[in-house]
């Protein structure tokens, strides 16, 4: 896993090589080829936490052995005090819908968001971070400026290959008393952000823009969603050069529940888009409704076999241009004339200018329909690869568990899938990989960042140097991120 040459690489940047802010703060660095996953909660054991209480942040790594199994390579904490520009951050434990974990586009970032305030002091007083004193919960906590309460800003949580965390994006006026969802970057400069804000006419609700080091946002999807109810996007990504957003939302007349695109094809928008209107969904994916389908026993994943139902789409990854996998919780917002969802692993394909749906993936899950009062009905997080066997082209992917209860047992799920199948492989079954530990939950999950190569032209007396180490080559997979191999 060329741990050797990533401590190299992390020990050029602590003397300032590849320096990313003055405050940046440090931990150990990743391993290339390792996947990460994010926890709510007690996830570094070192406290206990109810239902909607703010609890820090914590990444586990895991090394991969295909699909099947995992390592624990190890964990770092996301800083819970402020240090130089860089703020605390913290994620509401339970929530059913934060902590999506993004590879950056360039493959050296890994991104989250999270709410600018140490766990223990909100958990001491809730009730003064927003303007309803008898709230309990960090996700209702105000994120406006100029109220009597003490405002919570929405944090942009950039982390570096070397461990490196940046804090210092921290949004006021974005996603009031309610959630920020994901959070996507290029190349560490730039973000979109995504969540819900308050219910009713409100603006600071969808995906917006912003930079490194900012403290507000613009407003990319505008204030839509059907008379101007809060409107609720989740993962937010570019693929090809092209915005793209899960959407799973109740309020409103215009109830959604789709995948779409933000801007023209080509070319992200930094200002409001698609005449703020929202989301263009996807051709195909669903119907007219936005997202109400009729589920055939070709595409059930087992439970839902005949039925017309609602999508719940979460994390999504493009295999390639005409590929797309999603993550589905199972529990969508959004139940108008539907029976239940479809949860599980969903493969679309792109035929003559439409997603059709080709199968849902569930083996291994041990789903339960959204009816039931426990269990895992779906899936949350989601990345992949595609990567070449025997000459044949297979998608590896990963994804993390959806529970129907807040704090209800979460795991991690790998399984490979052949990427021109679009029928159901009836040998195809999800591996647990992990299970959260107590008092925490699995949310997103990504592939490790890696560190940038040095510019042989001023680096290379030095590389020769590391004659010991071995050649290095890396592969690109899709969204630019980088694999390292050893030659």
């Amino acid at each position: 896993m060329l741990k050797s040459n990533l401590t190299l690489l992390a020990t050029l940047v602590a003397a300032g090589a590849f320096a990313q802010s003055a405050s940046a703060q440090t931990f150990s660095s990743f391993t290339a080829g390792d996947l990460v996953v994010s926890v709510e909660g007690d996830g570094s054991n070192t406290g206990s936490y109810s239902d909607n209480q703010a609890a820090p942040l914590t990444l586990y790594e895991y090394g991969l052995n295909g699909t099947s199994s995992t390592t624990f390579a190890g964990s770092m904490t996301l800083p819970q005090t402020a240090s130089g520009n860089n703020v605390a951050i913290s994620g509401e434990y339970g929530s059913s819908s934060e902590g999506t974990l993004q590879l950056s586009g360039n493959g050296q970032y890994l991104t989250i968001m999270g709410y600018g305030v140490n766990a223990n002091a909100f958990n001491a007083n809730p009730g003064a971070y927003g303007p309803d004193s008898s709230n309990k919960a960090l996700g209702q906590s105000g994120s406006l400026t100029g109220q009597s309460y003490t405002p919570v800003s929405r944090v942009v949580a950039l982390i570096g290959a070397n461990g490196s965390v940046d804090t210092s994006t921290a949004l006021y006026n974005v996603f009031d008393q309610n959630n920020p969802r994901s959070v996507y970057t290029t190349d560490g400069k730039s973000f979109y952000v995504s969540g819900q804000g308050n219910a009713g006419s409100d603006s600071t609700s969808g995906v917006f823009y912003t930079t490194l080091g900012s403290k507000s946002a613009t407003s990319i999807t505008g204030n839509d969603a059907g008379g101007g109810t809060s409107q609720d996007t989740r993962d937010v990504q570019i693929y090809n050069n092209t915005l793209y957003t899960s959407v799973d939302s109740k309020g409103g007349s215009n109830n959604r529940d789709f995948i779409g695109t933000l801007g023209n094809a080509g070319s992200p928008p930094t200002s409001v888009a698609n005449g703020s209107n929202g989301p263009a969904q996807l051709p195909g994916f669903g119907t007219n409704n936005a997202g109400l389908i009729t589920i055939t026993s070709a595409t059930s994943n087992g439970l839902n076999s005949g039925q017309k139902v609602n999508l719940s789409p979460e994390s999504f990854f493009f295999a390639n241009s005409t590929t797309l996998y999603v993550a589905d919780s199972g529990d969508p917002k959004n139940t108008k004339g539907g029976n239940g969802g479809d949860g599980g692993l969903q493969k679309w394909s792109l035929v003559n200018g439409s997603w059709v749906l080709d199968y849902t993936l569930a083996n291994g899950l041990h789903l339960v329909s959204s009816s039931a009062s426990s269990g895992t009905s779906g899936l949350y997080g989601l990345t992949g690869e595609v990567v070449t066997v025997n000459g044949q082209q297979e998608v590896e992917l990963f994804a993390t568990s959806f529970s129907l209860t807040d704090t209800g047992q979460t795991y991690l799920y790998g399984i490979t899938d052949s990427l021109s199948a679009t029928s159901l492989p009836g040998d195809e079954t999800f591996d647990e990989l992990a299970a959260a530990p107590a008092d925490s939950d699995f949310k997103g999950v990504a592939f490790a960042p890696v560190a940038a190569v040095p510019e042989l032209s001023t680096w290379g007396m030095l590389l020769l140097g590391f004659a010991g180490i071995g050649l290095v080559s890396y592969r690109r997979t899709r969204r630019g991120e980088v694999r390292f191999s050893q030659a």
